[in-house]
């Protein structure tokens, strides 16, 4: 009989969710490579934004490159900077980060046979720029690796920081301008209980945006971006009340950043390393309450 290569799941009632927030993810990366080493692993998993480059990378079991990508990566020339922005490629180069470096020959190759081998469901979120709504994509979307990075590409497109994502001829944009935190479609697939990967301090709302009149003059043409975008902070907050009314419920295990002191967009590589370090230190603290929600007391 041949050996069955398959990555097979051992938590099967219970989704994972991984948040966006940018560099912001180096943080919650430490609880990524925590679920790993320990073999914790989810059948269902979703992210939005940089939070998909999370759900890609622990399925596909890779603990350096879970690491590495926000860590190490942002010292590469071609991450990206005001340079590469003014000649529209964006303050992160898209192209590079997400499409050149994954493929076998990249600076940051890609696991994606592991990928394909791992059995669980894989949601990645995006909005539809000129449409005004979410998709979601699902693990029969992804036929080749450009499938499944284009969509994590689509899905982490910061709006004028980033050049728009093209799909089948549908522009989108990043998926947190429709939801921050992806668990509707968990949700909807008959899910329950969730483990929440966050990139904000408990407590935390988000702000109204402050109206400035260059944004104004940028966004006249795309009237449903903009209302996306003058809005998102209602949905956002929506979103972490029905988590925090989950929690009190017992029907989620939330992790909430303690020492978080990292933006969206830096890129100081020491700092980032520290980051993840701090956030990988909190999930082995907190590793015996997750056990104990997941029923897994060791």
């Amino acid at each position: 009989m041949a050996e069955d290569k398959r990555l097979k799941s051992n938590i099967f009632d219970t989704a994972l969710i991984f948040e966006g927030g940018g560099m912001r993810v180096s943080y919650t990366s430490g609880f990524a490579t925590m679920l790993l080493e320990q073999r914790l692993f989810f059948n269902y998993v979703a992210g939005i934004s940089a939070g998909s480059s999370l759900a890609v990378n622990y399925l596909s079991r890779d603990i350096e490159r879970t690491r590495r990508c926000v860590t190490e990566f942002v010292s590469d020339p071609s991450f990206g900077d005001l340079k590469t922005w003014l000649k529209g490629e964006g303050f992160f180069n898209s192209d590079y980060i997400y499409s050149e470096s994954a493929r076998q020959d990249g600076v940051m190759p890609y696991n994606y046979d592991a990928f394909c081998r791992n059995e669980a469901e894989c949601v990645i979120g995006a909005f539809k720029r000129d449409f005004g709504e979410m998709v979601y994509w699902r693990r029969k979307d992804y036929q080749c690796l450009d499938d499944l990075i284009v969509r994590v590409r689509a899905s982490s497109t910061v709006p004028y920081l980033m050049p728009v994502t093209k799909i089948d001829d549908i522009y989108y944009v990043d998926g947190g301008l429709g939801t921050g935190i992806p668990f509707e479609p968990a949700m909807e697939d008959g899910y329950q209980r969730f483990v929440f990967v966050l990139t904000r301090e408990r407590g935390f709302r988000l702000s109204p945006p402050i109206r400035l009149r260059i944004l104004d003059a940028v966004l006249n043409n795309r009237p449903i971006e903009a209302e996306a975008l003058l809005t998102r902070y209602e949905r956002y907050n929506r979103a972490l009340e029905r988590i925090e009314e989950l929690e009190r419920e017992g029907r989620a295990y939330v992790f909430y950043p303690e020492a978080l002191d990292v933006s969206l967009v830096d890129r100081d590589e020491h700092k980032l390393l520290k980051q993840y370090l701090l956030g990988h230190e909190q999930a082995y603290r907190e590793l015996p309450r997750l056990l104990a929600f997941l029923g897994r007391e060791k």
